[in-house]
């Protein structure tokens, strides 16, 4: 497993999160590949599995046999959030959100692929004053940060992972979650978060101010992102959803980044499997 490139929500670092906050979750793995199962229980309907991006396969892995062995030892409804060529192997419910992905490379192949406003942007922010601070994540010293990404979550009405997740990932995985801060004369004008969970990393989270826009601060601080992963061996930087905002396309795509499309959502009762593949079996004598 440690030789797979494994999303945020498929990885070890995503497990020992969990598990300090006292959230099930149940790991599945074989040579074939990997699977990390969240629990989640509902007032009437019970109990319901989440797959978060996986499974995740080895190179020529089957995904209908994963999928049955984990059929096999999770029982009860199962919610599968498939990665991009997965099946997810039930009804589908919810079409795939479109991401985009940054493969690190070295820097002068990277710098290359920056789209030309981009880097234009780039070139600017690091001619002006501002200076990048990289730095774990900490409550006392980044308050101003968690407070301010939460009060822009309620202004732009999006959820994401609450302070108490980030705090509890920064504490889990040492020096894992990192803030990247523009400073200008000594005072932050944008930030980002980043957790780095093995060969992948993930954007969780930015702020910025009208300065921090003017100076194009968010293209120094991806920039530096970039180039400090890569140093770390990070194979991948997963820059989020792409599909939420034409601008927010354009800023993620500058980087060089790729679009992947997750499969979908599915759902799987167990029985729903069981039956489609007795289905599929009649209508393949019936044809033969």
């Amino acid at each position: 497993m440690s030789e797979l490139t494994l999303p945020l929500t498929q990885s070890e670092a995503f497990e020992r999160t969990c598990k300090k906050l006292e959230l099930p979750v149940q790991r599945i793995e074989s040579e074939a590949g990997t699977c990390l199962v969240q629990s989640r229980n509902f007032p009437i309907l019970g109990t319901f599995s989440l797959v978060s991006r996986g499974p995740v396969l080895s190179p020529g892995a089957s995904e209908t046999a994963f999928i049955a062995k984990l059929r096999q030892l999770i029982r009860g409804p199962m919610v599968i959030n498939a990665s991009e060529g997965g099946s997810g192997h039930g009804l589908k419910i919810m079409s795939g959100s479109e991401l985009a992905i940054v493969d690190l490379n070295v820097p002068e192949a990277m710098r290359a692929s920056l789209h030309q406003k981009w880097r234009n942007q780039l070139n600017k922010s690091q001619n002006s004053s501002l200076v990048v601070r990289n730095q774990p994540l900490d409550l006392k010293r980044h308050r101003w940060f968690l407070d301010a990404e939460q009060a822009q979550q309620r202004a732009r009405k999006y959820r994401s992972y609450p302070t108490g997740f980030l705090l509890a990932f920064a504490a889990a995985n040492p020096r894992q979650a990192r803030l990247y801060t523009a400073m200008l004369e000594q005072a932050p004008v944008a930030a980002m978060l980043v957790l780095k969970h093995g060969l992948m990393a993930t954007y969780q989270a930015g702020v910025t101010t009208p300065n921090g826009r003017s100076l194009c601060a968010h293209n120094l601080l991806l920039w530096s992102i970039m180039i400090d992963l890569q140093r770390r061996g990070v194979r991948q930087l997963d820059l989020g959803r792409a599909d939420l905002s034409d601008g927010l396309r354009r800023f993620k795509c500058g980087t060089g980044a790729r679009l992947e499309t997750l499969s979908g959502t599915y759902f799987s009762a167990g029985w729903f499997g069981r039956f489609k593949q007795r289905s599929n079996t009649t209508i393949a004598a019936q044809t033969a």
